[in-house]
């Protein structure tokens, strides 16, 4: 694998060497008009060479953060392109006008500017306070004062006036200072009853942002929001988490007490902190929700707000009065889907309907919702299933659409109602006998047969019987298997080093696997995040801590001062808050490292 590295490299060198000279460095923002509450995306595009590396663009009023890059290589009947593309967020302090200045570029050694970008950004909708990273303000809740000393929230939304029912993209942002400890216990909720969340992010993406000097760490969770009620309301949420505070164990002054026990590492296996609950809230935000026009507003409408088309499918077509036909139905569009109903046939005379049911397929407002109901004919003089009806409200035309499908002929056959045959019993052969003897059988009675018939076993003993001999051998094998089970976790709880050297074993070979995927498609965030927990999950098993609470501090206080690791950690860490490119090369020499000096550890 590292020969093939090698060897990419060198393709790579050679391919820039020869195409210097139409070396192309191009920049732009997208959009290019924004306001103060979003983000923009900032580009720098590098054509001719796969080695580049920008400085980070700095203009007044404007905050840039990197996003990563990305590398394509292609050949062409024997040439060589390559491209390399890096990405920046960029956030206004302020509305106004802005010009990125131009931004110095390095490729294969030569020195490159971009050409200055403009863009204007405006007042953030609804939104008097400017940009979102701003701190809370000090009328705060009392409350939720002591939160402000640890980071605060905040709300994005695209519109601040929209439709009852209707979904509009909803961001949570949570800016959290850095050196706290904390555990977020919750997903973030409304404050209120006015408004629903939809397809919330379970967990949130990560990432680190520079505000007003101070890097801060930055929880991002996605998804919709609607209004439930008509009317001006303030929309806001909250999230609850656990503050951990470091908290030393008393030392005892007896003489029995090992000093042993002194050891820092006793301090957090024995929980060496305190938990502390603290909730974050964001700064209540006025949302008007537009009533559903009641001005030519269809029979069948429901509630459904969005874009939507139909799709209808009947089978069998070619059966008889009496018998099920089944209608699929598939609604596929964008908007609220919980509120999307079955369509409804037209004409339900001469049919008996079934209640449907639904399933739903896709992620967000976007998706497809299909519909499965059983409908009977009754009556053979039907020659196509009626058109189907299903209405909805167009947030964006402001008006209501109807939606029919087409007819879907019908070829029934006559109902025919089978005629049993009847059957004849065969009559046994009767002795004669002499009338009103008193052997003779009376009118309406059997004869009797005095001849034996087959014997039958009335009763086997249950012990003999094949199915309770199963059931008791079965029985008897869970009870071994839970014995055997009980030995083996006592064995594991008395001596759990084997148990958490396998796993960690398995940790460290999945990150690894990781770590060379993506090295093969440059993805520099993915190969740090996982050559850092690599790092702590190994050192975190070894000491007895959890692995998140591994830092720099804890590997330069454990390990030897000339452990590679500690260059490869604080590399790791200059990457991740500096935004500093790590090379094809340094991370293969990463991925080595890790893998042999994790191994010496014991």
């Amino acid at each position: 694998m590292r020969v093939f590295l090698l060897m990419l490299s060198l393709l790579c060198c050679l391919s820039g060497l020869g195409q210097a000279a139409d070396i192309q460095v191009t920049a732009e923002i997208n959009p290019t008009a924004f306001t103060v509450d979003k983000e923009a995306t900032f580009v720098i595009k590098v054509n001719g060479s796969s080695f580049a590396q920008p400085e980070l663009p700095v203009t007044d009023g404007l905050r840039f953060r990197s996003l990563g890059q990305s590398q394509q290589t292609s050949w062409i009947n024997g040439q060589v392109s390559a491209t390399v593309t890096f990405n920046f967020a960029v956030q206004a302090e302020k509305p106004g006008q802005y010009t990125v200045k131009p931004v110095k570029v390095q490729v294969d050694g030569k020195d490159y500017t971009t050409p200055s970008v403009r863009c204007t950004v405006s007042p953030a909708q609804g939104n008097s306070a400017g940009g979102v990273a701003a701190p809370p303000s000090t009328k705060a809740n009392a409350a939720l004062l002591a939160a402000e000393d640890i980071g605060w929230l905040r709300i994005q939304l695209d519109k601040d006036s929209f439709y009852a029912g209707q979904l509009i993209p909803f961001t949570i942002k949570g800016y959290f200072k850095p050196k706290k400890r904390l555990h977020i216990k919750t997903v973030p909720r409304l404050i209120g009853e006015n408004f629903l969340l939809h397809a919330l992010d379970k967990e949130p993406s990560q990432q680190q942002e520079q505000v007003e000097g101070e890097l801060l760490t930055v929880l991002t969770w996605r998804g919709n929001l609607s209004a439930v009620k008509e009317g001006t309301a303030s929309v806001a949420v909250e999230i609850d988490a656990d503050l951990m505070l470091p908290e030393q164990r008393r030392r005892s002054d007896s003489p029995f007490e090992s000093a042993f026990m002194d050891d820092p590492f006793f301090d957090d296996f024995f929980g060496g902190y305190t938990r502390r609950e603290i909730r974050f809230a964001s700064p209540e935000k006025p949302v008007t929700a537009l009533p559903l026009p009641a001005k030519n507003r269809p029979a069948d409408f429901k509630g459904a707000v969005g874009t939507f088309s139909l799709a209808v499918a009947a089978s069998p077509t070619n059966g008889r009065p009496g018998e099920p036909i089944t209608l699929k139905m598939k609604i596929t569009g964008s908007g609220n889907f919980d509120r999307v109903q079955a369509p409804e046939l037209t004409d339900r005379s001469d049919w008996k309907v079934y209640p449907p049911a639904d399933s739903f397929a896709g992620q967000g407002s976007k998706g497809e919702k299909t519909f499965e109901q059983a409908v009977v004919p009754v009556n053979s003089s039907l020659r196509a299933v009626p058109s189907l009806r299903f209405s909805y409200f167009d947030p964006v035309a402001g008006e209501y659409v109807p939606l029919s499908s087409e007819p879907i002929p019908l070829h029934l056959q006559e109902a025919v109602e089978p005629v049993p045959q009847p059957v004849q019993p065969q009559q046994p052969a009767q002795q004669p006998t002499i009338p009103n003897s008193p052997g003779a059988p009376k009118k309406h009675q059997h004869p009797l047969d005095a001849a034996p018939g087959q014997s039958v076993q009335i009763f086997r003993p249950l012990y003999e019987q094949r199915r309770f001999q199963a059931i008791i051998a079965g029985a008897g094998c869970c009870l071994v298997a839970g014995l055997l089970l009980d030995l083996r976790r006592k064995r594991l709880e008395n001596n759990p080093g084997p148990a958490l050297r396998k796993q960690a074993e398995r940790q460290l070979a999945r990150h690894c696997q990781a770590m060379r995927a993506a090295m093969a498609t440059g993805a520099q965030e993915q190969f740090r995040q996982h050559c850092q927990e690599a790092i702590q999950h190994w050192t975190g098993t070894l000491w007895g801590r959890t692995a998140a609470a591994i830092t720099l501090t804890d590997l330069q206080e454990r390990l030897p001062a000339d452990s590679p690791l500690l260059a490869v950690f604080a590399r790791l860490e200059e990457s991740g808050y500096a935004g500093a490119v790590l090379a094809q090369t340094e991370m293969a020499a990463m991925l080595q490292t890790v893998q042999q000096e994790l191994g010496k550890l014991s």
